[in-house]
């Protein structure tokens, strides 16, 4: 098994093969080919308690001081110790099965323009600190890695200038990112609401430097050894597939392996499979993965959408854990099933503690009515 990181000693070759991206091993020898997807027989990333929303979340349930645990305490490890801890603490069973359906899964690792403080020095150091110390809670697994840049500086709909202001730092930053990533095999879920969100930037005839800036990142993140990356493609309940596969493909989707759906909406996995397929025929056959974090229920609608948008998204009530994370999803161009957040964490409005921070109580409600259904007339699938 490899040790968990490029930014520290580790034996991940810088050579790249185009069958087998993430240099995936299979009884300790590198997989020629893992087939068609190539994320298949991929192990990714589960978060330990020292570093875990969940894991930690059941850790001051139980009374258990995780902040002291070392980066390598593993989930695995500490879920012995979970149960040794419930015998003396039967009251919040409930609580703690609730959200070890949450810490079992794998966790998204999220590099941004809040990474360790902004600056691009600082994102290299968080992106070090995750990939050399974090990941050695579950060695030899690969990361998934979403990016939130560009929206994440520019608020609301920016025009051509203010992105072309901001481009000298966001290609440090993304410079920065990518320099301290390496060889590090990961999976790549790139701008969070990138084009979902852009259709105003759009109206101010932006679209074009904002599609540029994407395409920076793209082909910034393509340059290393060992991504399968995904371009933010939007949501069924938005844009439609044209637009969307437009701006998909100048932004340099061909690229990369394709893109991913459902990132901040919470639509039916098989609406988001309906209308990324369409998107799929019009990006040259481009693969994409489906968030299914908390749409096991679908979408609240709102009543008044025309001015209060499609869908509650302010951790909105009565929703589940959607089907797990998988490579194994029964659909072509489907490569996996992810979360691409952490399920409980909070949207920052709707009663909840500010955007990111994981809210352990709406974690629980999402894990309770878990059901894994793909859509309104799917059968439940056991969590």
């Amino acid at each position: 098994m490899r040790a968990a990181s490029a930014g520290c000693a580790n034996n991940y070759s810088a050579h790249r093969v185009p069958g087998n991206p993430l240099d995936l091993e299979i009884d300790g020898t590198v997989s020629p080919a893992p087939g068609s997807d190539p994320l298949t027989g991929a192990s990714f990333f589960v978060d330990g308690p020292r570093h875990g929303a969940a894991a930690g979340a059941i850790g001051q349930l139980l009374g258990i001081n995780t902040a002291g645990d070392a980066d390598d305490v593993s989930w695995a490890r500490f879920e012995g110790q979970v149960t040794n801890a419930l015998r003396s603490h039967p009251g919040v069973a409930r609580q703690v099965h609730s959200l070890e359906k949450i810490a079992s899964e794998p966790e998204p690792q999220k590099f941004s323009v809040f990474s360790g403080g902004g600056s691009p020095s600082a994102i290299a150091t968080q992106v070090h600190k995750i990939l050399c110390y974090n990941l050695a809670a579950d060695p030899g697994t690969v990361p998934v890695i979403t990016t939130y840049f560009l929206h994440g500086r520019l608020k609301g709909c920016p025009t051509t200038a203010d992105i072309d202001a901001y481009v000298p730092l966001f290609q440090a930053e993304i410079n920065a990112m990518v320099g301290a990533v390496g060889n590090q095999p990961a999976v790549w879920l790139i701008e969070e609401d990138g084009i979902g969100s852009s259709s105003c930037i759009a109206k101010h005839g932006a679209l074009g430097a904002w599609e540029s800036a994407l395409r920076y990142e793209v082909t910034k993140i393509a340059s290393l050894p060992h991504e399968v990356a995904y371009l933010e493609a939007g949501y069924s309940d938005a844009q439609g597939p044209s637009y969307t596969a437009k701006a998909l493909n100048a932004a340099g989707v061909s690229k990369i392996r394709g893109f991913w759906t459902n990132d901040t909406h919470l639509n039916w996995t098989i609406n988001e499979i309906d209308w990324g397929d369409k998107i799929s025929k019009l990006t040259h056959g481009a693969h994409f993965v489906v968030n299914t974090a908390q749409n096991g229920n679908g979408p609240l609608k709102n009543p008044h959408p025309a001015s209060q948008g499609v869908e509650d998204l302010c951790n909105p009530p009565g929703r589940a854990l959607g089907p797990k994370p998988t490579t194994s999803t029964g659909f072509t161009h489907v490569d996996a099933f992810v979360w691409s957040t952490v399920p409980g964490n909070s949207a920052g409005c709707g009663g909840g503690p500010p955007g990111g921070v994981f809210w352990p109580a709406r974690a629980e409600s999402l894990a309770a009515h878990a059901n894994g259904r793909l859509g309104p007339h799917y059968p439940s699938k056991p969590y």
